[in-house]
């Protein structure tokens, strides 16, 4: 092992474990002051301590980047775990991200070609359109005169993340003995390092990408971009490039004459498709996945970016959301009971006492009295808080990604003023 890897290795873990210890003081002085002056820390308000908190992490997370940022990412996911003040700045994390140096780029691409980058390209742009946790992508084109994009994975993201990881278990093992009230930190490492053992082989992303292409080979509007196996790698992926603009992009879809109904209402329908009727989705639509292009006529056409994280639901499971949703719509206390069940929703004693608080809380909660077949963000965050005040709820991964990938399309509906009505689109799902 190298000097500089050796030091790198010293400097995050350093920076994780002061990061851990800032954020877990700013939790502990209060509560210890208020036992001191004979008050109760459950009555403190926490809200301002979680954003300072929140804002922290962001910042070493971004500063030192590969699975920090993608912990960071998956925090954003688990609204029934983390208060809302975390989830919504950590789930930011994919947006302000620095690019690394083209020449690290172009060193990735020659080793896993096995030649000199321009005898595989004619064109190489060294600035990226995008970069993430794990890779950044740029815009090429091949001997052949074809424009493609490249995702490339960065130099030695796996010694970062077997450090990062080492790294927070230590803290988690550490809080978890210490704390009389420990969040299950644990289970999340576990959680993180399955799904980055499959992001970093970008061959799986390229199955993935293929395998919701042929979900939609009967609808022209919706495009995945085609994935050119032969220029592919563990640490590599080629696709066609595709152009557009984000589907959250008011200005430039009013200017294309883009009516922001109809394109919510068959957005809603391509990830029903997904969800219902295969059973495996894109499970992070925020805008930068999602680019939409308009006809002549003005209508909507869907391109869809990055399989990095897409899910293969259990059997059956379409079907419990859609029995969630309708039950709310009805007021059916039972019906949601059961499917709450369905979905692999638990208690520790088997009780239905907490499910069936949390269904009453999710009904009185929409503002009209009734639910309107959409998962707000206001909605989720309703229904996980409930959740994280009664932990004896045992909450399936799954339904947290599909809650958070409705709640991110109600995202963009809301920012086009409409509404993202998943039992308005039930119509065309299967093809």
């Amino acid at each position: 092992m190298t000097i500089r890897r050796l030091y790198d290795r010293a400097y995050r873990s350093v920076r994780i474990g002061w990061t851990a210890a800032c954020v877990w003081l700013r939790y502990k002085s209060p509560q210890w002051y208020d036992r001191l002056r004979g008050r109760d820390p459950e009555l403190r308000d926490f809200s301002v301590i979680h954003q300072r908190n929140a804002d922290h992490v962001f910042d070493t997370a971004v500063t030192l980047r590969g699975m920090l940022v993608k912990m960071c990412q998956v925090i954003g996911t688990r609204s029934d775990v983390f208060p809302p003040q975390y989830v919504k700045t950590l789930s930011q994390c994919h947006d302000r991200l620095p690019a690394r140096p083209f020449e690290a780029i172009r060193a990735v691409v020659e080793e896993d070609f096995g030649k000199p980058l321009f005898e595989v390209f004619s064109e190489f742009s060294t600035t990226p359109v995008a970069a993430a946790s794990l890779a950044q992508v740029h815009r090429a084109r091949l001997k052949s005169g074809r424009e493609v994009a490249v995702k490339v994975q960065y130099p030695d993201i796996e010694h970062i993340i077997r450090t990062d990881l080492a790294a927070s278990r230590r803290v988690a093992a550490i809080y978890q003995r210490f704390d009389s009230n420990p969040m299950e930190f644990l289970p999340l490492m576990d959680e993180l390092q399955k799904h980055l053992k499959m992001e970093l082989d970008f061959r799986r992303e390229a199955e993935s990408a293929e395998r919701v292409r042929s979900f939609f080979v009967d609808d022209p509007t919706v495009r995945i971009p085609e994935i050119l196996h032969e220029l592919c790698t563990r640490r590599v992926i080629t696709m066609e490039f595709v152009d557009g603009v984000k589907v959250n992009d008011g200005e430039a879809l009013s200017a294309a004459g883009v009516d922001y109904s109809d394109l919510m209402l068959r957005l809603m329908r391509i990830f029903n498709r997904m969800i219902l009727a295969y059973g495996f989705f894109h499970a992070d639509p925020h805008p930068g996945n999602i680019l939409v292009t308009a006809s002549d006529t003005g209508k909507a056409n869907f391109t869809l970016l990055d399989f990095g994280l897409a899910k293969e639901l259990p059997e059956g499971f379409g079907l419990g959301i859609f029995e969630l949703m309708f039950s709310m719509m009805t007021f059916n206390e039972s019906a949601m009971l059961r499917a709450f069940r369905e979905l692999g929703f638990a208690t520790k004693t088997g009780g239905e006492d907490t499910l069936l608080m949390i269904a009453r809380r999710m009904i009185a909660r929409s503002d009209t009295g009734a639910f309107q077949g959409e998962f707000t963000e206001d909605m989720t965050d309703e229904m996980f808080e409930a959740i994280r005040e009664n932990p004896v709820v045992k909450v399936p991964t799954d339904f947290v990604l599909v809650a958070r990938a409705f709640a991110l399309l109600s995202g963009i509906a809301h920012t086009l003023g409409q509404r993202a009505n998943a039992l308005d689109a039930m119509g065309p799902t299967v093809a």
